[in-house]
This record gives C-alpha cells, structure tokens and sequence, in this order.
C-alpha cells in the first residue's frame, strides 16, 4: 500500500510543471527590437511570446512553466526591416534557468 501510494505521489510530482526561465542573451540589434518565440513539444504549439528588445540588446528574461520534456524552441528577431532567426533543442527535467544567445 505505501509503496502503491509513493508511485503515485512521484507519478504527480513528475508531471507537475516546472518553473524555467528563458533567458535570451541579445546582441545588440542597433534599434529597438522584439524577440518573437515559439515554445513546441512535438507539433503541439506550447507558447508563443513577444518581448521587447532594447536598442542596446542585453538579458531578456522569460519565465515559463514546463512539463518534463523535449521541446523545440524557435526565435526571430526583428529590428527595423532587418531580422534573425534561430532554433534550439530545450530539455526539461527540473526547475531551471537556461541561457539562449539570440541576435545578429
């Protein structure tokens, strides 16, 4: 029975979100930018952001909630008629900060 009940308990406890937070370190764009992101598991669409970007680049800092998981994760970033993108794998298995290097 308590064992029963442990595999339960660590069976909710591993599908509970966890906290992640994005952070996307920003080259400098040279004019006022925003990041555009798509977070996938699969082809299921997770979440979609926009953050602003300054002039001068720097962290910009994107807490989420993830299950355990591997998901896709796909940047643009535009700045006046001028853009970048990128993608990078994102594995999730705790809490976790994680640091991206997005930008020209």
């Amino acid at each position: 029975m308590v064992v029963g009940a442990l595999g339960v308990g660590w069976y909710l406890f591993r599908a509970a979100p966890r906290d992640v937070t994005l952070v996307y370190g920003v080259r400098p764009p040279g004019a006022p930018a925003a990041l555009e992101v798509e977070i996938r598991r699969g082809e299921e669409l997770v979440r979609r952001s926009e953050l602003a970007v300054p002039a001068a680049g720097g962290e910009v800092r994107h807490p989420v909630r993830l299950k355990d998981g591997a998901y896709a994760l796909t940047w643009r970033l535009a700045a006046g008629s001028t853009a970048w993108t990128g993608r990078q794998a994102l594995d999730v298995s705790e809490d976790a900060t994680v640091v991206l290097s997005v930008g020209p």
